[in-house]
């Protein structure tokens, strides 16, 4: 699935990003869980370091071609993991592999500075480097970049857990290698984090490349349906553009013999429910109710008391359904 999965029609994302990677600034990926951000990302990636090569693989220089600026090498450290322990584990392992952190600065035998990286067993010096804090593998890592001579893109599935103590040692990261990262909260508590990166929404599918991704997933999934234009129908509206949403329906729609009309009108994704915010209306109401009661007291008016006494206890009694939803619309 992950070859359809939030990627269709959105080839002027992938390309915009990609712009920006190669302008040389930091970029979030922001966008609700399931919506495709670290498809996204990998997508990006790929359409990346194809460009960054100097010539075709296929393809050897023409003797009359002129040579040009030489370009950085670009190494790419993709961390998939979503904890921050892990992921300065994951990259001071990509970048020890890559030869930019010597083994030595990890706390690694002295042996070890002398083979080359490829040699390194990761299996008999994972347990040293775990052992490191966060900000021993920073003090590794940060030196290890700023002498290195070509460019490091750091691409972090997700720093949506990310922690205000943990911000520090990402914003050094973020003074000596380009960073792309995926979030689908941005907490307050690490502004200056977010001020340094640019900000790209990864909006939902269309209707028409929802659509298609449900023709291509119970295509690939083999599921038997009564009425397929239904289904696809009724699978785009409830998952409002969510390639995950889409994904676990299908799944779910595969594990039935076959699909009935009765099924489909069944279905339901909690992506494609929607809530209207009633907060400002009930501040509103909240206000003149108090306010007509303030003003029925001065005015000595005993109805006017009255009637705005009823009218707070209508918007007690109303208040529990219309924070659970009353507007709700599918």
């Amino acid at each position: 699935m992950k070859q359809v999965t939030g990627l269709l029609g959105r080839d002027a994302l992938v390309n915009q990003i990609v712009q920006e990677l190669r302008k040389g600034k930091h970029v979030l990926l922001t966008g609700p869980v399931g919506i495709g951000k670290s498809a996204v990302l990998e997508a990006a990636l790929g359409k990346l370091q194809g460009r960054e090569r100097s010539f075709p693989s296929e393809a050897a220089p023409s003797p009359d071609t002129k040579p040009s600026q030489p370009r950085r090498a670009l190494t790419v450290v993709h961390l998939h993991d979503h904890q921050a322990k892990g992921q300065f584990v994951a990259m001071a392992r990509q970048l020890l592999m890559a030869g930019i952190v010597k083994p030595s600065a990890l706390e690694l035998a002295q042996r070890y500075d002398e083979l080359p990286p490829a040699e390194i067993e990761w299996a008999k010096v994972k347990r040293t480097v775990n052992r490191l804090s966060i900000r021993d593998l920073t003090g590794a890592i940060i030196p290890a970049l700023s002498a290195h001579e070509g460019r490091v893109l750091m691409a972090v599935d997700d720093m949506t857990r990310l922690t205000p103590t943990q911000q520090a040692f990402w914003l050094a990261i973020f003074n000596q290698a380009q960073v792309i990262t995926c979030a689908s909260e941005k907490k307050q508590g690490l502004r200056k984090l977010w001020w340094k990166m640019k900000e790209i929404p990864v909006p939902p599918l269309t209707p028409e490349a929802s659509a298609d991704m449900v023709r291509a997933s119970i295509t690939q999934q083999g599921v038997l349906i009564e009425s397929p234009e239904l289904y696809v129908s009724h699978v785009v509206k409830q998952s409002g553009g969510n390639p995950q949403a889409i994904d676990d329906m299908v799944n779910d729609s595969a594990k039935e013999r076959v699909v009935d009309k009765r099924q489909i009108r069944e279905m339901r994704h909690q992506a494609g429910v929607r809530y209207l915010d009633f907060t400002p209306v009930m501040m509103v109401a909240g206000a003149l109710i108090i306010g007509t009661r303030y003003l029925a007291i001065g005015l000595g008016d005993t109805e006017l008391y009255i009637l705005a006494g009823m009218a707070a206890a209508l918007f007690l009694s109303l208040r529990f359904f219309l924070f659970k939803g009353a507007g709700k619309a599918n």
